[in-house]
């Protein structure tokens, strides 16, 4: 009832509060519950039952351990009672081994040959092959290892590293396919030369197990290797033999989605949108269109349905194959970069064409049939479109994030039979989806929230435009005077919002009758010229040093002129000068959202 309600006083006003006093639990019953709901969240589609009750897990259960400190605590899992005895590893020292004290339990284990923290068997896995590479003089390929020693890590208990060895023919293969193939089916670690980082004719295994026998176990990593490397040597060799534009009539038959078409529906709206970033970019138009018809037809080959992640990476290699000119094979390969938030951005203007006509169409063409992310759910890998397109349009000044979009807008228009109102719609959509990915973007590289929404406060131009204005203010909040600015801001946002007139053009010098605004007035005059061209040509650094000179006058100003006195004309024109320095302000940033 409110009058068992507290009161508390905080900055942002009086609040209601109530106080709820719940007992506390014994340590058993709040655990059982606890790991109840823990087992339920590590439930997966791959999960099974091991027990006639409702609970799942990615393997079979066998034992249940819960102990505090020497004290076994009532609870079970899975149907099985917890106890203080656990199993080592299989084959060194199965078990059951008896833990007294909750604190011995990862000594217990690492004397069973079981690492049960995985940190330790990631630094166990990166001593090993690190050392077994530079005995030889190699490197680890470094794409491979970070995923590879964690990878490795959550595969063993007690991890052994071991050098292997394949048949050097294997080589003329592409280094990616063969750098795959031991990666993904067999989680070896490839190896490169030390000074020409060419791929080695070896690998480093890591097994579960200390044998007595290491050439066995070497010699069986190698058997088992060997056929997926002869696997990629045929998948080359078969798609070798076809040109890579030949291929072109088949995404006719791949489908992209069931709205949007097949991938060559895509291609051709691409093709179409060639003419306009040929000209914005300085590119030409027939290359691009011949570097858009072969970017996905690496999709078809043998390679790529083997090893997906080799998209465009294939496609590069097949070019070369077919003697495509060299700008058109790395556009095919790099016009699905960015990857990943700190992938690598397309080498040359055809390649980020494409790159940025690609994602456009996806995001427009996905949004436009109301297929927008959900959750955590992002099928069409909206997300990381967004934020690649985001990354490759920084680089390039002349064009604005709408004018890409309204492009892929213009050519699934028809496709998709929108209404009136529906391509605008649209557009308005991606753009917001895409200026969040945008945020997250500068916050991720060092911007603070509160620059962020400084800037976003003010109309966006292109993508270059905004992390420039978003970096000097950032810039700015180290100076000496950002309070005064930010204070000063304020009043200028809140007397303006007031204003339901229309300001003078000019300040007229005539009307100006304290010695505050005067000075003011002059500081504004020697300042004014300099800022405009500054930011005209993107100097928001400079700007904003010289704009934050006025930092000291317009203290003064507010402190000693009333503003908004009753003759119109002194009013107006106060609001005039005032109005034409918050203006040179939101060219950069609203630095009134600072203090928010």
């Amino acid at each position: 009832s409110v009058d068992t309600l507290e009161r508390l006083k905080t900055d942002q006003g009086e609040w209601l509060a109530a106080i709820v006093h719940q007992p506390g639990q014994t340590l058993e019953a709040v655990l059982q519950v606890a790991l109840t709901q823990v087992i339920k969240d590590l439930a997966s589609a791959k999960s099974m039952r091991w027990h006639a009750g409702d609970e799942r897990f990615v393997r079979p259960v066998r034992w249940c351990v819960l102990l505090h400190g020497s004290d076994i605590l009532k609870g079970e899992l899975f149907g099985l009672p917890a106890s203080n005895l656990t199993w080592g590893h299989r084959i060194h020292a199965p078990g059951p081994h008896v833990i007294n004290e909750a604190t011995e339990y990862t000594s217990i284990l690492e004397k069973a040959f079981v690492l049960a923290k995985i940190e330790d068997r990631r630094e166990r896995i990166k001593t090993q092959v690190e050392a077994l590479a530079s005995k030889r003089h190699w490197l680890v390929d470094a794409q491979t290892k970070n995923s590879l020693v964690d990878e490795n890590a959550n595969l063993t208990e007690w991890p052994i590293a071991l050098l292997g060895s394949f048949d050097e023919n294997f080589l003329t293969v592409p280094e990616p396919a063969l750098v795959s193939a031991m990666q993904l089916h067999q989680k070896c670690f490839p190896l490169r030369d030390e000074k020409t980082e060419a791929l080695k004719p070896h690998f480093i295994a890591i097994a579960n197990i200390e044998s007595e026998d290491v050439d066995a176990m070497r010699a069986g990593f190698e058997r088992v290797i060997r056929p997926r490397l002869a696997d990629a040597e045929f998948f080359f060799d078969q798609d070798c033999a076809t040109p890579l534009a030949d291929r072109v009539n088949g995404l006719n038959d791949m489908l992209f989605q069931k709205d949007l078409g097949t991938v060559a529906d895509k291609a051709s709206r691409l093709k179409d949108a060639a003419p306009w970033f040929a000209e914005q970019l300085d590119l030409e138009s027939e290359t691009l269109e011949r570097a858009i018809a072969l970017a996905k037809c690496d999709l078809l080959t043998e390679m790529v349905g083997e090893f997906p992640e080799l998209q465009g990476v294939m496609g590069r290699y097949y070019a070369d194959v077919s003697s495509e000119p060299a700008e058109v094979a790395m556009a095919i390969e790099q016009h699905y970069w960015p990857k990943n938030a700190g992938d690598c951005l397309p080498t040359t203007p055809l390649a980020a064409a494409v790159a940025m006509a690609d994602r456009a169409d996806t995001l427009i063409g996905v949004f436009g049939v109301g297929l927008k992310p959900k959750g955590s759910k992002d099928p069409f890998a909206l997300r990381r479109a967004a934020q690649g397109l985001i990354r490759i349009l920084e680089h390039y000044p002349a064009l604005s994030l709408r004018a890409v979009l309204e492009q892929a807008a213009t050519h699934l228009a028809q496709r998709l039979s929108w209404k009136e109102g529906d391509r605008e719609r649209v557009v308005e959509d991606v753009m917001a989806f895409c200026l969040d990915r945008a945020r997250s973007y500068a916050h991720d590289h060092g911007v603070s929230n509160q620059t962020i929404n400084a800037v976003f406060a003010v109309p966006m131009t292109t993508i270059t435009d905004l992390m420039a204005r978003a970096r000097a203010v950032e810039g700015l909040l180290a100076h000496a005077s950002i309070e005064q600015l930010i204070a000063a801001n304020k009043r200028l946002a809140n007397l303006l919002s007031k204003v339901e007139a229309d300001l003078p053009d000019t300040v007229d010098t005539n009307l100006l009758e304290e010695k505050e605004e005067r000075s003011l007035y002059e500081a504004w005059e020697v300042q004014q010229a300099e800022v405009s061209i500054m930011v005209e040509q993107g100097n928001y650094d400079d700007a904003l040093a010289q704009l934050a000179q006025l930092a000291t006058p317009l203290d003064a100003y507010f402190e000693q002129v009333m503003v908004m006195v009753d003759d119109e004309a002194i009013r107006l024109n106060r609001l005039c000068l005032l109005n034409q320095m918050r203006q040179r302000f939101l060219r950069i940033a609203d630095l009134a959202q600072l203090g928010r």
